[in-house]
């Protein structure tokens, strides 16, 4: 794809739209624990407020955290709720998310990128729904009781406690998310759920072959049952080549590739920009224990480093000649299409 430019009014445009639709972000980094560094002097949630987020979904603990840490981090984000009333809110429904667009507050998202916390003990989803656990991904690379991720050397299925987890999820109201987890788990989830299931942070395989990617067939079997795709602009997900900082043209790619394969309805955004990394923790924490080609220079993309940079990804779209009513779609209106469907209201 050749460099991105815009004229005047399309950048206007792409300025407008982030500023005027529902923007949700399926995983993005926390805002606590630790706090994200401040640039240009603004602090991170002074940039989140600016940048035209409505809401984001943010990881409870570490994906290897006890179900003590998720509860510590929970009342960590009571906490920071009731610090900044007028800027912070906790989502629990869609008109949660339509009140933090009209009263401009960041509305925060509970999630778990690992369902191991619970384990065998099914009483815990009952809980965590009670405290506000909207979306919960199966496993995390590796297998767990639940199934398999998509790091595992065994292509397995859906367990035993994989299958009563979904059909609580689906009780409870949380969002099956199928991020991380292995292809043959991830299809016998969608087809055991009952309601929509999210890829929240996922690209094309077809596009960018890494063991994190998901196939087309997963991508239409999830769209077929109504639900999305959240599209990263991770390096080790949206690059062209291996160890090269990937640019907004590279992410774009995978847009274009979704919407060919199954429309608009079913795309949306999963930055997984996590601005606390520093160069430390990534050299020598993530990039040992996954041997990762990317340094810290270059493991995020080169357009979308910092929340203050999400109008890179309405420029992207305007550029490519997405219409308006694509792009609020792909902004948020598919992610609350979801929500309504899981969490009833």
């Amino acid at each position: 794809m050749k460099k991105i430019t815009l004229s005047k009014a399309q950048e206007e445009r792409a300025e407008e739209l982030i500023q005027t639709s529902v923007f949700i972000d399926g995983l993005c980094g926390n805002i606590i624990n630790p706090e994200p560094p401040v640039i240009e002097g603004k602090t991170y949630i002074e940039r989140l407020l600016e940048s035209g987020i409505t809401a984001q979904s943010i990881t409870l603990a570490s994906p290897a955290g006890s179900f003590k840490d998720v509860l510590k981090e929970i009342y960590s984000y009571y906490n920071l709720f009731n610090y900044y009333p007028d800027k912070v809110m906790q989502i629990n429904s869609v008109s949660d998310i339509e009140k933090a667009d009209r009263e401009h507050k960041i509305g925060v998202i509970f999630s778990l990128q690992n369902a191991a916390p619970i384990g065998s003990d099914f009483y815990k989803w009952s809980i965590l729904s009670r405290l506000g656990l909207k979306i919960c991904q199966l496993t995390y690379n590796e297998p767990n009781v639940f199934g398999h991720g998509c790091l595992s050397d065994e292509n397995g299925g859906l367990t035993f406690y994989g299958k009563q987890a979904i059909r609580e999820m689906n009780r409870q109201g949380i969002v099956v998310d199928l991020s991380h987890v292995g292809e043959r788990t991830s299809l016998e989830a969608i087809s055991a759920s009952s309601k929509p299931c999210i890829f929240s942070h996922s690209n094309a395989k077809t596009v960018t072959p890494s063991k994190r990617n998901i196939t087309d067939e997963m991508i239409i079997a999830v769209s077929k049952k109504g639900g999305l795709v959240g599209l990263s602009s991770h390096a080790f997900l949206c690059h062209h080549e291996v160890g090269v900082q990937p640019t907004l043209e590279d992410y774009m790619e995978h847009f274009e590739y979704l919407a060919n394969l199954v429309g608009t309805d079913h795309i949306a955004i999963g930055s997984d920009i996590y601005e606390y990394y520093t160069k430390f923790y990534w050299e020598t924490k993530t990039k040992l224990l996954f041997n990762s080609p990317w340094f810290f220079e270059t493991v995020f993309n080169a357009d979308l480093k910092r929340v203050d940079q999400y109008v890179n990804i309405t420029r992207g779209l305007v550029a490519i000649g997405f219409s308006d009513e694509d792009i609020k779609k792909i902004l948020g209106l598919n992610y609350l299409r979801v929500f309504r469907e899981v969490w009833g209201d």
